[in-house]
């Protein structure tokens, strides 16, 4: 087996990845990151639509955005986490300027310019080229399969689609592996977003929270024959958001937060779900009305005119719209320099937890990204240059391999059906039932892999087998969660309980099994 060794391992080549291993190579030690695709490819960073928030420096610019950001979140965001992001932004924003990123600054926003739909493209570019020119070594198509953090040591087993396998050996690791979307039956995320990193760290030994929140996205294209694409919150308020009976959504269901699909995430796409699964409507947005000069209300609005007005032929019809997820708030435990409950392990991006609460605003996941990977490259680079001679894990990557490998599916449907799963039991509308019955078909989908003893492991067995357990803990901590708060909404338990609920439910890996402990706060 292939083994490499390096001082800080990052896993991930999204936003928060990249700009981890420039902080890292900032201070002069030898940097990896790894990705399952090409490097920055399939991200969620790529795939967005480049809107960054935290654009003013100014003491009322951060506060606003401070205020704004704790209100999304429901009550539970972790404060100083959010005020790190908020004051860390406006930083993080210039540099990417600096950088030679193509971008416009333009009320509290940075918008990248690119190729629509996809407007990240050019955030990765930007932050590719700059890892690069800082002398990052990245390697790509290795899917993570599992980690050791133990006396300063971390080693990390790797799997090529070939099935080889290929071990890392690190000082520190930073785990930027995105969210866990892509579980969900409809979902706009990239097709390999299964929550990995989060099954990495519990069973490392570290500890995760606010699993039970995942955002969907409201005003998603449902076009036959389109992908989900998201549609520019600015623009949405521009047109009219009505059901097949010509009923006006945001006045129906009381929603006044503006923009309703960056504010108001939750409320909407709960009003949506109501009109579509429970009333048998259809949802439309009409933007035929709409006239050109409307369509600068942001840069991100502005991009997408041809492509919905054309391409999706807007300016002929209303286009029909629904949620997708998008977002998951829950992750890892961090403190503010990103540093886990396992020394040596960081994380960063969407694979954290705590920093947006139950709700996650518009413009926070890139934001979050970039502040946090910067510090959590920072973070790894400091415990690296201070953790000396570094003691090898006896035997870990061999007992990591005998238990991973093998695998083999023995249903080309099985994720279908796992996503299927999750959208029905664990999706916007939730109640005790259907999440105990998620969690037992749950686990008969992880019971049907294979195992071939002595055989190569299989990418898609492993991926699935992880994919499981993520979603397992998603709708574990669903049916704990007695109340409705942001995202999560529970039908049998209607009323957000600030009494009993306002604070975050963890998850540690113990040998006697899951370890669930409420915090409040």
């Amino acid at each position: 087996m292939e083994i490499i060794d390096c001082d800080v391992l990052v896993a991930g080549s999204g936003a928060a990845g990249l700009r981890a291993a420039i902080s890292a190579r900032e201070a002069g030690l030898n940097v990896i990151v790894l990705s399952k695709g090409s490097p920055g490819k399939a991200t969620c960073t790529g795939l967005s639509g480049g809107v960054i928030g935290g654009g003013g420096e100014s003491a009322p610019s951060v506060q606003a955005h401070l205020e704004r950001t704790l209100l999304a979140g429901r009550g539970i965001n972790r404060r100083e986490l959010a005020e790190v992001l908020c004051g860390d932004a406006p930083a993080r924003n210039d540099e990417l300027l600096r950088w030679g990123m193509k971008a416009e600054q333009r009320e509290g926003y940075l918008y990248a310019q690119g190729r629509p739909p996809i407007l990240g493209e050019e955030i990765v570019r930007c932050l590719l080229q700059k890892s690069l020119e800082m002398g990052a070594r990245l390697i790509g198509k290795v899917t993570a399969v599992s980690l050791a953090v133990e006396n300063g040591a971390c080693e990390l087993l790797g799997l090529y689609p070939s099935g080889e396998w290929v071990a890392f050996s690190a000082a520190a690791v930073v785990l930027a592996t995105g969210g866990a979307s892509s579980l969900y039956l409809r979902h706009d995320n990239p097709g390999r977003m299964f929550g990995e990193g989060c099954r990495l760290a519990l069973d490392a030994g570290a500890t995760l929270e606010d699993m039970e929140f995942v955002q969907f996205y409201p005003l998603c294209l449902a076009e036959p024959g389109h992908a989900p694409l998201v549609v520019p919150p600015g623009i949405a308020d521009k047109g009219q958001l009505v059901n097949g009976s010509g009923e006006n959504i945001l006045e129906k269901y009381g929603i006044d937060e503006r923009p309703a699909a960056a504010k108001a995430r939750d409320k909407l796409s709960l009003a949506l779900f109501t009109e579509i699964h429970r009333n048998g409507q259809q949802v439309y947005l009409d933007l035929r009305s709409v006239p050109e000069q409307k369509w600068q209300v942001d840069p991100f609005s502005a991009s997408m005119r041809h492509t919905l007005g054309v391409r999706c032929k807007g300016f002929e019809k209303p286009l029909r719209v629904a949620p997708a997820a998008h977002h998951t708030m829950g992750g890892i435990v961090i403190d503010r320099d990103c540093a886990t409950s396992l020394p040596g392990l960081f994380a960063a991006g969407e694979v954290a937890g705590g920093v947006h609460g139950a709700n996650r605003m518009g413009g926070n996941g890139l934001s979050e990204a970039l502040v946090f990977g910067a510090r959590a490259g920072k973070s790894a680079a400091r415990w690296a240059a201070a953790s000396g001679e570094r003691i090898p894990i006896p035997g870990r990557m061999e007992e990591m391999r005998e238990e991973w490998g093998g695998l083999k599916l023995s249903e080309p449907d099985l994720f279908k059906r796992l996503q299927r799963v999750m959208w029905e039991k664990g999706g916007i509308v939730r109640d005790d039932a259907a999440l105990r019955d998620g969690q037992k078909q749950v686990l008969e989908i992880a019971a049907s892999i294979r195992e071939f003893p002595g055989e190569a492991g299989e990418v898609r067995a492993i991926e699935l087998l992880s994919a499981a357990r993520v979603a397992w803990l998603i709708l574990k901590a669903a049916q704990k969660r007695t109340e409705t708060r942001g995202s999560h909404c529970r039908e049998d338990h209607p009323g957000q309980n600030d009494q009993e609920w306002r604070g975050r439910l963890q998850v540690r890996q113990t040998p006697k099994g899951d370890a669930w402990e409420f915090v409040p706060g």
